[in-house]
């Protein structure tokens, strides 16, 4: 499933829930509806961040793929290519089990 359609059945949950939390006969379900929106919600926020995760790593790894970055900064460059490793096995390991 790509970013976009995510985004879209994110929107569409959100849209029902606050639907049904709208209307007056949500009295004997509100509690659990409140914690769908909840959770909804949370999961929202955790894509947002992965999101921004990945779009800072690509600007880095752009950065340290070059051999020149890695003369002049090697501590840096030890530092990202240890983050790489794990983010690579982090990924790799979400799209196992997404």
């Amino acid at each position: 499933m790509d970013i976009d359609t995510l985004y879209q059945y994110l929107d569409e949950g959100l849209a029902q829930i606050n639907m049904i939390l709208g209307n007056r006969f949500v009295k004997v379900m509100r509690k659990e509806a409140e914690v769908v929106k909840k959770e909804l919600n949370t999961l929202d926020e955790a894509v947002k961040q992965w999101v921004e995760v990945q779009r800072q790593w690509c600007y880095l790894e752009n950065i340290f793929a070059g051999g020149t970055i890695k003369q002049y900064l090697p501590e840096a460059a030890k530092l990202f290519d240890s983050v790489n490793k794990f983010y690579t096995q982090l990924t790799q390991k979400a799209n196992r089990n997404p």
